[in-house]
């Protein structure tokens, strides 16, 4: 048994993603977000500040392995997370399809029905 953290890899990584990947860097998780250039870049200048209704408060620093833009990064993934809209749930897949290691759980957090059934039709090696 290791105890090393769990790698996570978070698809779509814009308001949800990253509100979920700075919670899960917060308990310990070692977290790689892939998302748009744009948030890249902000996160090259700023921390993620991640806060809720209850008081928590947590500040990490992103360095350039941590917020990516490239899929490749889910080769080395434990479970992937995606958070992409429900619109983009066909070509999110698709785009993991080649580097997600087989059996590795790719899970929708996402608003919609057939989320799911899109992942898995586009990732059928995928858990």
């Amino acid at each position: 048994m290791s105890n090393s953290p769990i790698r996570v890899v978070i698809f779509g990584a814009g308001s949800i993603g990253c509100y979920v990947g700075g919670r899960l860097l917060s308990a310990g998780a070692d977290v790689t977000m892939i998302g748009r250039p744009k948030m890249q870049t902000v996160f090259t200048a700023n921390p993620l500040r991640v806060t809720d209704y209850e008081g928590f408060e947590a500040d990490h620093d992103l360095g350039s392995s941590s917020y990516v833009t490239s899929a490749e990064s889910a080769a080395e993934a434990d479970l992937v997370l995606v958070t992409v809209k429900s619109a983009a749930t066909r070509e999110a897949g698709e785009t993991l399809a080649p580097y997600v290691k087989p059996g590795v759980p790719v899970v929708s957090l996402q608003n919609g029905i057939s989320n799911a059934a899109q992942l898995q039709e586009a990732m059928p090696d995928a858990n």
